[in-house]
């Protein structure tokens, strides 16, 4: 039963004076307590009001049950005088006359214990967290006390447990057999459990919270409150924003807070999410249609969890909250700047949101018949070259799958392409750490915009990169393979003392181990020692022609400045590999 009828269920049965045992089960975390509690405070029965309560966990005896009824109690005399009349007086005059008959009476818990049975006549004993007691307290002992204070002493008790987390499930059925009259089970709705947190814990942002929480089935309110608290975290005090960006930037933070505190049963993990949208993900989704094993069955779940709170695509976003929930240390900045560059992209975000709402409406809207679906991705394809390029791929490969969409589909991602050129960037970093599915098209942008700004470095950055690095990537080696015998000399003359020796040792280094870096590097190190020879023979440069020798004599290489002879020119042209040798090497290089 829902959170309101099984209030209601409840009021009725403590109404009801014949009802001695009454349990309220129910899984962990969906209400049960606060309901009580809301039951206690609003009812109009004095014993219910004055109700003693006891939590069993940890508690190893029966006396220590009786212990913490007894201290709840000084509440209750407080809050119901009237109730608890006698009972202050009954005490002193317990703990009186023990003292007479030993001082050491005064300090002992048996002084409570004695008069326990007199302090919870007649009362309403909540006893909760049954599952959690020690494993010394036998069940046979929680059942005697019941039974010895609802017939000897009349008095009426209230289980509150957890069913879902019992050990021994022949706790409850011993205790369901043996005492209980009536038994009521919670089951707290998404939208009940969101509607107490959010009482608790406000945030500015809870009409967007709220249908992120439905959607996960998040029912229990403790995971509510840490969902809330993250989002609330997330965006600290950025109140205002756009409801494009707020799509954006919620439903992921409510998924993955969820998956992180245990809040979905069977639901996805930290790595099935930021691969949404790879090439891994799309490859199933527009594969084989056929669900063939329980894993595959799991994962069709997900992706509808998923297309559901409107996820298609990860970023760095994503990343950083997950690096945010696994370790607890919030990098304000780094996310700050992402939020920042939505918010600046407002337009961009849009667009977004508008792709998102029609991927969603693709798979969701089965009524609509295909040429409407084509109608509604127009203004989709318009704005297709604001949107990133895996989305842009994922609008592309969507829109084919509809018949006649493949006009359409090839626009947008030629929309996308003209966008991406006509910002004139002069390198632009394809971030695909998770693999994502990317167009061809797009894709062939980044690699030629890549390979002009590896064309636009100099061997001197080349070499600062190596020296800061202790390596090199595809960018160093396509520089210093075309580097020539000029662009080495101006390099020498025009660099400033410190690089100029960091230059010379790195160049110096690799001139020495030549046979080891030709595959990489060509025929950079004879290009390098034949600008060394220019200078070295150059009169008008007296003092750089003396340190380049000295140089060289240093690191025992002064034969690569004498001029080669035909034999040794025949020789190292052949130890020049060729292109597709160079292109393998670089690769083996790279992987390593």
């Amino acid at each position: 039963m829902s959170l309101k009828s099984t209030k209601d269920q409840l009021i009725q049965l403590l109404a009801d004076e014949d009802n001695k045992v009454i349990a309220l089960s129910g899984k962990w975390g969906t209400g049960k307590s606060f309901m009580w509690d809301q039951v206690k405070k609003t009812s109009e029965n004095e014993k219910v009001k004055g109700a003693l309560y006891a939590s069993l966990f940890g508690v190893s005896s029966v006396d220590q049950i009786k212990l913490k009824l007894i201290q709840s109690s000084v509440k209750s005399v407080d809050a119901y005088p009237a109730l608890f009349k006698g009972m202050t007086q009954t005490y002193q005059t317990a703990v009186k006359t023990l003292e007479g008959f030993h001082k050491g009476f005064a300090a002992l818990n048996d002084i409570g214990l004695l008069v326990a049975p007199t302090m919870l006549r007649q009362k309403v004993l909540v006893l909760d967290d049954i599952e959690r007691k020690h494993e010394k307290l036998g069940i046979d002992e929680i059942l005697g006390f019941i039974d010895e204070f609802t017939k000897r002493y009349d008095s009426r008790v209230m289980l509150i447990l957890n069913d879902d987390q019992l050990d021994k499930r022949d706790i409850w059925n011993t205790l369901r057999e043996k005492v209980i009259d009536q038994e009521l089970r919670l089951t707290t709705s998404a939208s009940e459990a969101f509607e107490i947190g959010i009482a608790i814990i406000p945030s500015p942002w809870a009409a967007q919270i709220q249908p992120n929480i439905e959607r996960c089935g998040i029912t229990n309110i403790r995971i509510v409150f840490k969902v809330i608290k993250t989002v609330n975290r997330i965006l600290g005090d950025r109140e205002g924003l756009s409801e494009a960006v707020l799509s954006r930037v919620i439903p992921s933070a409510v998924l993955l807070a969820s998956i992180h505190y245990k809040g979905i049963e069977n639901g996805p993990d930290f790595d099935f999410v930021l691969s949404k949208g790879s090439t891994i993900d799309w490859d199933a989704f527009h594969g084989s249609k056929e669900i063939k094993t329980e894993e595959d069955k799991r994962k069709s779940k997900w992706n509808v969890l998923l297309n559901q709170l409107g996820i298609y695509c990860c970023d760095e976003y994503e990343l950083l909250v997950v690096e945010f929930l696994q370790s607890g240390l919030f990098d304000v900045a780094k996310l700050a700047a992402v939020i920042d560059r939505y918010v600046a992209e407002a337009e961009t975000m849009e667009a977004r949101d508008q792709c998102n709402k029609f991927l969603e409406r693709s798979v969701w809207e089965h009524t609509m018949t295909e040429q409407q679906l084509l109608e509604n991705a127009v203004p989709v394809v318009d704005k297709s070259g604001l949107i990133d390029p895996y989305m842009a791929t994922a609008l592309y490969y969507t829109l084919t799958e509809i018949t006649g969409g493949q006009a359409l589909a090839d626009q947008a991602v030629d929309r996308w392409v003209e966008a991406f050129k006509a910002k004139n960037l002069q390198e632009a970093a394809l971030d695909n750490m998770f693999g994502r599915r990317i167009h061809p098209k797009i894709e062939a942008e980044f690699k030629a915009i890549n390979n002009k700004a590896q064309a636009n470095i100099s061997v001197l950055e080349a070499c600062k990169y190596m020296v800061e690095n202790s390596g090199w990537g595809t960018r160093q080696e396509l520089v210093m393979k075309t580097a020539t015998i000029d662009d080495f000399e101006a390099t020498i003359r025009s660099a400033a003392i410190n690089d100029l020796r960091m230059f010379m040792a790195k160049m110096l280094d690799l001139c020495a181990n030549k046979g080891a870096n030709v595959a990489h590097f060509g025929s950079a190190m004879d290009n390098f020692s034949n600008a060394c020879r220019r200078i070295v023979q150059d009169v008008n440069s007296p003092r750089l022609a003396k340190l380049v020798k000295l140089l060289f004599a240093d690191t025992k290489i002064s034969d690569q400045l004498d001029y080669p002879s035909p034999s040794q020119l025949e020789q190292a042209a052949e130890e020049i590999p060729s292109s597709d040798q160079t292109q393998a090497s670089s690769q083996e290089a790279n992987s390593n």
